[in-house]
């Protein structure tokens, strides 16, 4: 979030009471949709380079295989990330962490946010700082990303409401002497629990959790208990070697009521905390800040009105909802171990994995879905389209609110791709014509100088985006800093564009 508004000028203060990172794993997966992100942050490969990339995941239901999935035959071309990385949440904040550091703005720690409260005008925090002055800050906006037990929730009157799951959680980063190859995802469930294994690179540990029924103790497992409660789940015998980490847990699922309250947002953790089923917390938390830091720029840039903020949680608060629904579903079908769950669960897998992985167009739903390539905003009040002479693919392929694709094309000197386009803050006006000309109607200045324009001509070269896009001969997609279709026609003319940002952001020609 600070990253996002500092690369805006927006002027901030970011504070974590912490005295410093954790370094404890945590969230271990970065999903494509993610990744595609963080490239437009420009630390994509610093990701890539620290992480492991699983290209493999294996499943097995009481010992019996049931799934083998191998992302590099998932047909998922539009984007450069076809993969899982496993990196751990230690790095990923290293990275970010010096990201912001040379963008000028420091982490203060640790400083403490006591209280926030919503203003007319303005919100304000008190912070307490570590020799025990208190501070009050007055702010445009406050964004709590601080996590299940967040004070900017609470005092914005927010609920959260949900429960805790009765099982139990181990976690450890140890190696794994078994042979089963190191970058694979190995899942293992069953009527005694599950057992899961995440590959790190560059090291020799995997990070390892597992699942049982809680009989309420608090102290952290040791090694000899979690190589019993493994060998217990696991396909094959393995050895565990010396761990480095040992935690036992809880995990609750619970949600926020709305993202906004005035002044007050959350994101993450403060809105939605659940399962670890498919890896999707992190991911999500990331894509709230970048839904919500590109609006609070332009609206304190006044490149829009402020009713753009609205659109936040209008499009995030039921991504948040559906992820709770999923993860709560796969949490209860994969880790029960008795009752109905378990016995569907059983019964079903064997069928369905194979079906699901037969084909290579299940199989890349099933990597959209989890990658969250396939998150959509077709409701949201802020995004539109102009069909006047759309034909079939441009109707039925894309959509306004819809991720944009990334494809290779040609600018006329070099070989490119569309999302070397979409590298800083600004929306994207992407032309495709096939005219000398581009034909556009109006020219260059009547749009906002927060739009940057480009054209796609339709050469050989080029022939795979405008067919990724829907285009047969001519049209335009406005792209929005989170890289999802803002508005869309299926001509050259601009006018129903210019419309819509009046309508929509209060931005009208020049």
């Amino acid at each position: 979030m600070a990253s996002r508004l500092a690369a805006r000028g927006i002027s901030l203060r970011i504070v974590d009471k912490e005295p410093e990172r954790s370094n404890k794993s945590r969230a271990l997966v970065m999903h494509a949709r993610t990744l595609e992100l963080m490239e437009k942050m420009g630390v994509a490969k610093d990701l890539v380079d620290v992480g492991e990339r699983s290209v493999h995941m294996a499943a097995y239901l009481n010992k019996e295989p049931v799934l083998d999935l191998r992302f590099n035959d998932i047909g998922a071309e539009d984007t450069p990330y076809p993969f899982l990385l496993f990196v751990s949440q230690v790095e990923t904040e290293r990275i970010l962490d010096a990201h912001l550091l040379r963008q000028g703005v420091k982490i203060e720690r640790p400083v403490e946010v006591l209280h926030v409260e919503d203003g007319a005008d303005h919100a304000t925090a008190t912070l307490q700082h570590p020799d025990g002055r208190t501070e009050v800050v007055q702010a445009r906006y406050i964004i709590g990303c601080d996590g299940a037990h967040s004070v900017v929730r609470k005092h914005a009157g927010l609920t959260f409401e949900g429960e805790a799951y009765a099982q139990e959680f181990w976690l450890a980063d140890a190696e794994v002497d078994w042979v089963f190859p190191r970058d694979q995802l190995s899942v293992c469930l069953g009527d005694t629990g599950a057992f899961m294994v995440f590959p790190l690179k560059g090291q020799k540990t995997s990070r390892l959790m597992l699942s049982l029924q809680s009989h309420g103790e608090t102290h952290d497992p040791t090694l000899e208990e979690f190589q019993r409660e493994a060998s217990l789940r696991s396909p094959v015998p393995l050895k565990i070697l010396a761990a480095n980490w040992l935690s036992r847990f809880r995990l609750h699922h619970r949600g926020v009521n709305k993202y906004r309250a005035g002044r007050l947002f959350v994101a993450g953790d403060a809105a939605h905390i659940h399962s670890p089923a498919g890896g999707q917390g992190m991911n999500t938390g990331i894509q709230d800040a970048y839904n919500l830091a590109w609006k609070l720029a332009m609206v304190l840039r006044q490149e829009a009105r402020k009713e753009l903020l609205d659109s936040y949680n209008e499009e995030r608060f039921p991504v948040g909802q559906t992820l709770l629904s999923f993860t709560d579903q796969a949490f209860s079908v994969g880790m029960s171990v008795k009752g109905p769950m378990a016995t569907v669960r059983n019964v079903m897998l064997p069928r369905v994995a194979p079906w699901l992985l037969h084909a290579k167009s299940r199989r890349a739903r099933l990597f959209r879905f989890l990658s969250q390539l396939a998150i959509k905003y077709r409701e949201s009040s802020v995004v539109g389209e102009d069909q006047e002479g759309a034909g079939y693919a441009f109707v039925h392929l894309l959509g306004p609110g819809h991720r944009a694709p990334d494809a290779p094309y040609w600018d006329g000197a070099r070989a490119s791709s569309i999302f070397s386009l979409l590298q800083d803050e600004h929306h994207h006006l992407i032309v495709f014509s096939s005219e000398e000309e581009d034909g556009s109607a109006g020219p260059r200045e009547v749009l906002p100088s927060w739009i940057e324009r480009r054209t796609i001509r339709k050469t050989e070269q080029n022939t795979v985006a405008f067919e990724r896009y829907g285009i047969h001969r001519n049209g335009y997609y406005l792209i929005r800093p989170d890289g999802y279709i803002a508005f869309r026609g299926a001509n050259l003319d601009l006018m129903p564009l210019l419309h819509f940002l009046e309508h929509s952001y209060g931005a009208g020609p020049g």
